[in-house]
């Protein structure tokens, strides 16, 4: 066999034993979590989600403008919502998450939906902002 013939056939047989894995974790992470784009009241600083945008998921990605980093809201309870910026405790990278944890792609740092460090090298919690729900209404205020 030839080598050029010896690779592309190695190739293809690691392709296929590694695809349905890579899917797999591509599919936990890209799970449908609704992103929401709100705009500060920077007099207050605060904004508000509507309830409604927790109907299909207890997890809402919210994109500040000006902000460098996303938020994420936990529903936690009917009455009960935690916010964590999406900004690693260990060098300040962008988090990702999945259906389980959140996860620095950059460092390897793991942290549960408390915003509690599970793996290093982050060893301090997320930062939490103080979240609030008022007449169907989250507000998120960011001091």
């Amino acid at each position: 066999m030839k080598r050029s013939q010896f690779i592309k056939s190695s190739c293809t047989a690691c392709a296929m034993f590694a695809l349905p894995g890579i899917t797999a974790l591509l599919m936990e992470s890209c799970a449908s979590v609704p992103m929401v784009k709100v705009k500060l009241d920077t007099t207050v600083k605060e904004f508000t989600i509507p309830i409604a945008k927790f109907e299909k998921s207890k997890l809402v990605i919210v994109r500040v403008k000006n902000f460098a980093f996303d938020l994420l809201i936990i529903k936690k309870s009917e009455t009960e919502f935690k916010t964590l910026e999406l900004k690693c405790s260990h060098e300040d990278q962008p988090l990702t998450m999945s259906n389980k944890n959140i996860y620095c792609t950059s460092h390897g740092s793991v942290f549960d939906f408390e915003g509690n460090a599970l793996k290093e090298p982050a060893s301090k919690p997320l930062k939490s902002f103080k979240t609030k729900l008022v007449n169907r209404v989250v507000i998120i205020t960011l001091r």
